[in-house]
């Protein structure tokens, strides 16, 4: 990241606050936060497009909006052009408005049904005075035409256009003001293949013809290597690898980016034998984020802890019981039936049945002594001891040590690839621990 960009944007946070009336408060509820956003930050340069990808529901127009000031943020910065957004009001603020317009995702309700087209695309000009009532409507054919529809047009609502027409519609809004900068929330998802096209034609076409700079959202991967000259890969509120849209796609960093992409239907024929190896689970609730590195729970490639000798699958099977066991998540009631003493009495018959549950059939003599002495204690109904044998061997540096994005044109927030300074002397305080 660097101090020329057009947009800077720094240590983001949206969170939501669950049981935060004033009735939770009279009951001395604490609230809960919901992390849709969660400490992002990024640049974005006059003239490039950057995209902005990941999985339904990791934050992605959450982030857009609050930098454009549509939400308001619970931290972090947004620098336009070298003033503060968050900071700006009145004047300052409507000037903000005029340079940076926005693209909604869905043509069909980000257009008002009872107004015309021409009125659509005239309304930001009455809000900021621009020019006279002809004028203004002049504007509005001149901007249906350069959007690829008709000055005939103008009077028409918008039940009487196409997706594809209602998207250029907004297009054509958002230009009214001639902005420098436009964020484009997912603006051709809701649109026809061929429709698709056609729009990111359009989008490419008046970046270069006007200099605009995009903030592009999208979660189809082929229209962002279309499109973009930079991709930031977002997941659970965080950005977790940024690079050039090439290196990206050739050499993805983060085994989140690597899922990604792997996932991506091929047009190839040779590769319709293909065995996609999709992530394990789902993605966690942004109520209750993993500790440490927020996609250790669905990674393949979780570090293990140096005197271990597991193969990862192994490792993996094992944290998850531990997971299940810390979050007391378990049916001990169907454990007990299937260690066949419904009286509870037996603890290493439930200790076997536990391994027959959740564990392979082998396992190192010194691992299989200690999970049985693990599960006998959670037998005994000691739950928090059970876990705590089991955290002190087998945690992971990715449970206790959130990676961050270092400097560079290529970054990934992993503990795999480099870590800033202060993110590696707390992964060698945790090995000497």
């Amino acid at each position: 990241m660097t101090d020329d960009a057009l947009v800077q944007v720094r240590d983001l946070e949206k969170h939501y606050y669950e049981d935060d009336t004033v009735l939770d408060k009279l009951l001395r509820k604490e609230p809960t936060a919901v992390r849709a956003v969660d400490g992002v930050s990024f640049d974005v340069h006059e003239g490039e497009t950057l995209g902005i990808v990941g999985e339904s529901g990791c934050g992605k127009s959450t982030t857009a909006e609050t930098l454009m000031r549509l939400r308001e943020p619970t931290a972090g910065s947004v620098v336009f052009d070298g003033e503060g957004v968050f900071e700006l009001s009145g004047d300052a603020l409507q000037r903000f408005r005029r340079r940076a317009q926005v693209m909604f995702q869905d043509p069909f309700s980000s257009l008002d049904p009872r107004m015309t087209a021409g009125e659509i695309i005239r309304e930001p000009l009455e809000i900021h005075e621009v020019d006279t009532p002809e004028a203004r409507r002049e504007r509005a054919k001149s901007l249906l035409e350069e959007v690829g529809l008709s000055a005939d047009q103008v009077d028409r609502y918008p039940h009487e256009f196409s997706g594809g027409q209602r998207q250029r519609i907004g297009f054509a809004r958002a230009l009214a003001l001639e902005p420098e900068f436009i964020v484009l929330d997912e603006p051709v998802s809701a649109l026809d293949v061929s429709v698709q096209a056609q729009v990111l034609n359009l989008l490419a076409d008046m970046q270069e013809q006007r200099d605009l700079t995009y903030l592009f959202i999208a979660h189809d991967l082929s229209v962002v290597r279309h499109i973009c000259d930079r991709v930031a890969v977002m997941y659970l509120g965080e950005i977790v690898e940024v690079g050039p849209v090439a290196e990206i796609f050739e050499d993805p960093q983060h085994p989140y980016t690597q899922a990604l992409l792997e996932s991506v239907p091929r047009a190839d024929t040779a590769e319709r034998e293909r065995d996609v190896k999709t992530l394990r689970g789902d993605v966690p609730s942004p109520r209750d984020p993993p500790s440490g590195c927020s996609f250790r729970t669905r990674c393949p490639k979780v570090i293990e802890p140096a005197d271990l000798d597991l193969p990862q699958a192994v490792y993996r099977e094992i944290a998850d019981v531990r997971t299940q066991i810390e979050r007391d998540e378990l049916d001990l009631g169907f454990l007990w039936q299937q260690a066949g003493d419904p009286d509870r009495e037996d603890a290493a018959a439930f200790a076997r049945a536990m391994h027959a549950e959740f564990l392979p059939a082998e396992l190192p003599d010194r691992d299989e002594e200690l999970l049985t002495t693990a599960f006998e204690t959670l037998a005994a109904g000691d739950r928090e001891e059970a876990a705590a044998l089991l955290r002190d061997r087998y945690e992971s540096v990715c449970e206790t040590v959130n990676p961050q994005l270092p400097d560079g044109d290529h970054p990934a927030a992993c503990h795999l690839k480099g870590q800033p300074a202060e993110v590696e002397a707390a992964v060698e305080e945790w090995e000497r621990e």
